[in-house]
């Protein structure tokens, strides 16, 4: 399914919003938030074998939730267990990424990360890329934007500057910011920079 969702052409984006491991059933309870085309993504997930079965609840055009029910596998069970530490809280959403990779956060003290490194399955690597304080706003996908930088992204689309054509300018979301038109050229850089650099990384 990873190969599939970042693979396909009929799937833009997925994230797995947040899951549930049963300690009797030994079922994995995911729920996926996608952007695509649902009758390829459903075919795709149907003929998975561990698949016991899904729910798919439709919130607008081309994008859906899945509530998927899958039987763990010994590699699956070793990953979830490899976080289950009482100092240790994953943050979701999980973004998925080509060739296998998936990006999340994770908060918890130095020690128990690399215990963590040490106890996932064989064939899993980590590539830690920032270390710090966290910070992101609950509610959104973390993409590391600073508050003033929300502002100015609400304060663009709001005024029309990301229309197109364009409507509004950057004076205009000064304007909104309340701050210096080169002071808002900033903070839209910045916040682009960062947005662009999480879609690609």
């Amino acid at each position: 399914m990873h190969r599939f969702m970042t693979e396909s052409d009929a799937i833009k984006r997925e994230w797995l919003v947040t899951w549930k491991v049963g300690v009797e059933d030994e079922i994995a309870y995911t729920l996926f938030y996608i952007v695509g085309d649902r009758e390829p993504y459903e075919s795709a997930l149907s003929a998975v074998e561990t698949m016991e079965s899904y729910d798919i609840t439709p919130v607008r055009d081309q994008a859906f939730y899945a509530f998927v029910r899958g039987r763990e596998t010994e590699q699956s069970r070793q990953f979830y267990a490899a976080f289950e530490q009482p100092t240790l809280m994953v943050v979701p959403p999980v973004a998925y990424r080509p060739h296998g990779v998936v990006l999340f956060d994770v908060v918890g003290e130095p020690a128990t990360l690399e215990q963590v490194r040490d106890a996932l399955p064989d064939g899993i690597t980590v590539n830690v890329q920032k270390i710090g304080e966290y910070d992101a706003s609950p509610g959104t996908f973390a993409i590391g934007l600073t508050s003033r930088q929300r502002e100015a992204l609400a304060a663009g689309r709001e005024v029309g500057y990301y229309d197109v054509p364009r409507n509004g300018s950057v004076k205009d979301v000064a304007e909104e910011l309340g701050c210096a038109p080169s002071t808002a050229s900033n903070h839209l850089r910045k916040a682009q920079a960062r947005l662009v650099e999480r879609v690609f990384r």
